[in-house]
Parts: C-alpha cells; sequence; structure tokens
C-alpha cells in the first residue's frame, strides 16, 4: 500500500510538471495520496500503546 501512495504522490508532480492546466487534479490526487497516508498510518498503529515513529 506504501508503493500505490508514492505512485499517486508522483503520479500528482507529474500531472502538475506536464499538464499544468490540469492543477485541479493533481491537487485531487494529492489530498488522496495523503489521507491515504493517514489512513494506513492509523490503521498500523490502532492497537499500539506508541505509534509505530522512531524513538
Amino acid at each position: 500500500m506504501e508503493f500505490l501512495t508514492f505512485l499517486i504522490l508522483f503520479i500528482s508532480a507529474w500531472v502538475l510538471w506536464r499538464r499544468s492546466e490540469k492543477e485541479r487534479l493533481a491537487a485531487r490526487l494529492l489530498i488522496a495520496g495523503v489521507v491515504l497516508m493517514i489512513f494506513l498510518f492509523t490503521l498500523g498503529t490502532r492497537t499500539s500503546l506508541l505509534p509505530g515513529l522512531n524513538y
């Protein structure tokens, strides 16, 4: 799933770089990628006492 997030963010940057008139699509892809990252982090650390970060 992390690869899917990376792919969404990469496509968003590519769309913004190559087709700047489709800025709205790039913004939607960026928001979808961020929401997916937050969801995966929440799902992965839901039952942990401490979140899975570097301590």
